[in-house]
């Protein structure tokens, strides 16, 4: 919905102040107890921990809808620890039977692209393509062929003759065929962190850096966040999007519903005098368990492998590769990339994914604070679906769910790990 179609619907049906009871907050902060050493409670409609990509687009859009929100981030948006905070993430509509995502991502490409003419033109999408290079049909892919033939999604099956002549960066000789879709993308994730929490701080939202913990408690609600800062905020209702840190603020309800492991991201050098690794000469590719993409503004030919599934603390964990990794991603390229072969590895980097159990996103209430929403579990898709996110997760937290139907795909599961 265009901003001003948000703003005149919350002033002809009050959607602001009957969903969030606009005079709560300074009633809080009146009936608050001051607790030493630490200043009195700011107040806000919506509380969002955390400023990633469902936390950070949640706030913009509440934002938007003229609610008064506080987004707060431990590190600071578009930070180095956080899942979000790499240069870039593949936008791409492959999800084999979960159409809805497929429906999502549609979506996200016009919302991301009317974003960044927005924001000034500000490069936030390169539409490279994507190559998938498969050994044989599997259910997920003949799967994702049929919902995107359905929607009608431009794709092409590559037979394995021709894939030597239209992509030649390529190693083919273990695949049968190549999946090739055009409309795929990369995302500048954390460029577009920095937009969303820019654009929401110029349209009047207050961003503070600075770790939130659980404050005070009453009658099934939590009433205000205790900050690092020796602060409080105080709000209605709180969001917490923080990702892979959820287990660590809610461990009881959290405890073995999010996996977090350990993820290595490598940018090899491309060859001066061949332009065939380079944007747009090139698309994003994926291989079993490998994907990466073209080197786009400079950085490199990306090479993410999926080694492990070492569990890894956001907080403390060293972000540092190790020899083992760069020989063993050396030997991949080698073989995948012949022409790389003397290239050298000119940036790598540690991170984490956060994983659902069922893959799925979450956005649940807290099971015993009524006031307390759980937005996270991006389960390694989550940064392309945040703009769409976003206005799902705002819209619900205010009491104005728009897709009801989507409530038991992205409940808090009862299933473990």
């Amino acid at each position: 919905m265009p901003r001003h179609d948000r703003r005149t619907f919350l002033k002809l049906t009050g959607v602001g102040a009957l969903a969030l009871g606009a005079a709560r907050p300074q009633q809080v902060a009146a009936d608050r107890a001051e607790v030493p050493g630490r200043n009195a409670a700011s107040t806000a409609d919506v509380a969002v921990i955390g400023a990633g990509a469902f936390g950070g687009w949640t706030a913009l859009y509440l934002r938007e809808m003229g609610h008064r929100v506080t987004l707060i981030d431990a590190y600071g948006a578009g930070n180095a620890r956080a899942a979000s905070g790499g240069e870039t993430r593949q936008i791409r509509a492959q999800y084999g039977e979960r159409e809805f995502y497929t429906r999502w991502v549609i979506q996200a490409f016009d919302r991301w692209e009317a974003r960044q003419r927005e924001w000034g033109g500000l490069p936030l999408l390169y539409r490279t393509g994507q190559l998938t290079l498969a050994p044989q049909w599997s259910e997920y892919l003949r799967a994702t062929k049929n919902v995107f033939d359905s929607h009608r999604i431009d794709n092409e099956v590559v037979p394995h003759d021709d894939l030597s002549r239209r992509f030649p960066q390529f190693n083919h000789e273990d695949f049968e065929f190549g999946f090739y879709v055009p409309s795929t993308g990369v995302l500048m994730a954390r460029r577009a962190c920095f937009a969303v929490a820019s654009a929401f701080e110029r349209g009047g939202g207050t961003l503070i850096t600075a770790r939130a913990e659980l404050g005070r408690q009453a009658g099934g609600k939590l009433l205000e966040l205790d900050l690092s800062t020796r602060e409080s905020v105080s709000a209605n209702t709180f969001v917490f999007a923080c990702g892979p840190w959820l287990p660590k603020v809610f461990p009881s309800v959290m405890k073995n519903k999010l996996h977090t492991p350990r993820r290595i991201t490598f940018w090899y050098g491309v060859p001066t005098d061949d332009d065939r690794f380079r944007y747009p000469n090139c698309p994003t590719w994926g291989m079993p368990l490998v994907y990466g993409f073209p080197s786009i503004e400079g950085r490199g030919w990306k090479v993410a492998p999926y080694f492990d599934n070492v569990p890894f603390d956001p907080d403390t964990g060293e972000r540092i590769v190790t020899a083992e990794e760069i020989e063993q991603t050396r030997r991949f390229v080698t073989r995948a990339f012949p022409a790389l072969t003397d290239q050298p590895v000119i940036e790598s980097r540690v991170c984490q994914t956060e994983y659902s159990i069922d893959n799925h996103f979450i956005v649940d209430r807290h099971p015993r604070l009524d006031n307390v929403w759980i937005v996270g579990g991006g389960s390694g898709h989550g940064y392309k679906h945040g703009i769409m996110m976003g206005e799902y997760a705002a819209h619900r937290v205010v009491g104005d769910d728009r897709s009801p139907e989507l409530a038991d795909t992205f409940k808090l599961k009862q299933e473990t790990f």
